[in-house]
């Protein structure tokens, strides 16, 4: 059965480790990019969870063969650990952004 990995980074992998799937805590951009190689190796990968943080530090072209990866599946999110203010959240796409990539257009949702 394919298993499902994290490649974060030191904040956030406290927070994953507790789901209880396998967490590959990096400390600087060199661990991510050697992390994030051992992961798209690992046969035993079928999901891998990265910090958009991270993969901002590969090279293009290698950032690309990740997320264009069909085994395991490169799935990047964004992780922002700030407090602000009830209703001074800044809006953004991001959910719309995650679909798109997954689907391979845009869906335009009104509420």
């Amino acid at each position: 059965m394919p298993r499902v990995l994290a490649v974060l980074g030191e904040q956030a992998a406290l927070g994953f480790a507790l789901t209880g799937m396998e967490v590959l805590r990096v400390r600087d951009p060199a661990a991510a990019r050697l992390a994030l190689r051992e992961a798209a190796e690992n046969a035993e990968a079928g999901l891998v969870i990265v910090e958009e943080a991270l993969l901002a530090h590969l090279e293009g072209p290698e950032r690309e063969r990740l997320l264009a990866s069909n085994r395991p599946i490169f799935i990047p999110i964004r992780i922002e650990l700030a407090w602000v203010p009830e209703g001074q959240a800044l809006e953004d796409d991001y959910v719309a952004k995650l679909i798109r990539h997954a689907v391979g257009y845009q869906l335009n949702i009104q509420l």
